[in-house]
């Protein structure tokens, strides 16, 4: 009599391990795509403006029809920068450093402007014109 020959193979596949596996992939994936995006949004701004420190000492004359304008500390100043104006237009070509025209106004330099008396109230504005946007460093109302 023959042998039987009985070959039961039994395939148990443990699906458990793989999944754990796939999970902490997903999880790492998850955990990398979040940083990127939050460095992205970190580092893909510009940075701030700088606007110059600036102190100011805005005075008006009524019996001489001048305003007078002192740098009283902070950073120094280029014409390029500001403008400065009288009655919202800009007479930043109209004020001189000592009678003359100016480029660079540093810490204790003052500013004149001889002006025709005004029918009203008399507004000044210093303006930082920045590369990207505008700020007023000193305004005065008289």
């Amino acid at each position: 009599m023959g042998k039987k020959c009985s070959f039961a193979v039994k395939h148990r596949y443990n699906e458990t391990a793989v999944s754990e596996v796939i999970g902490s992939i997903l999880l790492v994936s998850i955990v990398v795509t979040a940083a990127s995006i939050v460095g992205v949004v970190l580092w893909s701004q510009p940075p701030p403006q700088k606007i110059p420190a600036f102190d100011v000492i805005i005075s008006k004359d009524t019996a001489n029809y001048k305003v007078h304008l002192y740098h009283n500390g902070g950073d120094s100043i280029t014409s390029d920068d500001i403008n400065i104006l009288v009655d919202g237009n800009d007479k930043k070509a109209d004020f001189t450093k000592s009678g003359a025209s100016w480029t660079t106004w540093t810490t204790g330099g003052s500013l004149d402007y001889n002006y025709v008396d005004p029918p009203g109230p008399l507004d000044i504005q210093i303006i930082y014109m920045g590369p990207s946007s505008s700020s007023i460093l000193a305004a005065a109302h008289f």
